[in-house]
């Protein structure tokens, strides 16, 4: 029988395992630090666990490590790309994103994603199956092991997959980054982007964790969101807002509302207007991001001055919101563009 991976376990379930081989719960917490803080790669590295506990879970389970098969840097902004190979032969990315002081590692959830988002190079290649806890978390051990040095501060769920059609394995490695024993990043560090499936924002409101939610919104009209992204014929924007709004009052936490300007299609002063008066009202604030240019896309980046009327009409109207422009565009960047490039 094939053994389980042990870092698919929540520190609860650890515990039980523990006691099942006849060891006392409080074990858990040191075998965390092992396998996310020094990072060992067998049981028999555990000094400070006694050999017949070392054993047992050896019997049991296995310490998997994502093998990285690419690895692009920006030479303009430092960003880095990782191509990962699951066991099974499955691929995923992550992205490292370095500041001066500290690091956000951005990761996916799915090996491919359903939802086919019109100008995502995610889109592209086909879906294969859902990320476990240990495997998403995995990327951040990955990327740790070949960056020593980097302070990694900031989690975004945010690479291929949509994360809430991956709940469970995402609340559970959210609760991994922020155990104290394993990752020890807060929950207001984290960041979950949806592109608006409403269950999902629904189960988070009531799950007690600080962690942000961003939305991925790219149009205010209903005809132009379902063009780009199909969820909007399922959870269309009446619904979704509604969600939203419910989210807010519930948690007292801002929502963050992502919009990817693409050139001729979202950006014109109408568009900024519409999304103005849709999120009139609401707690939140928008991230404007300048397309990240896929190649064979027939979307294309927005042009400079078109960026800054949309940016102002926005700004005049009282909405929050701030522009950021791609980051890795040397080195294919843009979520799915390396995973997809390789299966071609």
């Amino acid at each position: 029988m094939n053994k389980a991976s042990i870092k698919d376990l929540s520190k609860k379930e650890l515990e039980e395992a523990i006691k099942e081989a006849g060891g006392q719960s409080y074990r858990a917490g040191q075998i965390f630090r092992w396998l996310y803080k020094i990072a060992v790669g067998a049981f028999d590295e555990m000094k400070d666990i006694p050999a017949p506990l070392r054993e047992a879970l050896d019997a049991r389970f296995r310490i998997i490590s994502l093998e990285t098969i690419d690895t692009r840097r920006s030479l303009s902004d430092g960003t880095t790309k990782y191509l990962f190979r699951l066991e099974d032969g499955n691929t995923v990315e992550a992205v490292l994103l370095p500041e001066r002081t500290r690091a956000t590692v951005c990761i996916s959830s799915q090996a491919g994603c359903k939802f086919k988002c019109d100008f995502c190079a995610s889109a592209s290649a086909p879906f294969a199956r859902n990320l476990t806890s240990g495997e998403i978390a995995g990327e951040v051990m990955a990327i740790k092991a070949a960056n020593p040095g980097a302070n990694i501060t900031n989690i975004v769920f945010m690479g291929i997959g949509e994360p809430f059609d991956n709940y469970e394995n995402v609340l559970k490695a959210a609760r991994l980054f922020n155990d104290k024993d394993a990752f020890n990043i807060g929950s207001r560090r984290m960041t979950i982007s949806t592109c608006g499936v409403v269950p999902g924002i629904e189960r988070l409101a009531k799950e007690g964790m600080q962690i942000e939610l961003s939305v991925s919104l790219h149009s205010a009209g209903d005809a132009v969101r379902s063009k780009l992204m199909p969820v909007n014929k399922r959870y269309p924007l009446r619904e979704l807002m509604a969600s939203c709004k419910d989210y807010i009052r519930s948690t007292g936490r801002i929502i963050t509302f992502e919009y990817v300007l693409l050139d001729g299609v979202n950006i014109s002063r109408e568009s900024a207007a519409e999304l103005a008066g849709l999120l009139k009202g609401v707690k939140c604030k928008v991230n404007a991001i300048s397309y990240n240019k896929v190649p064979g896309s027939k979307y294309g980046a927005p042009k400079d001055k078109d960026v800054k009327v949309f940016m102002q009409t926005l700004a005049d109207a009282g909405v929050n919101v701030i522009h950021r422009k791609p980051k890795g565009e040397d080195i294919d960047a843009g979520c799915g563009q390396l995973r997809a490039s390789r299966l071609k």
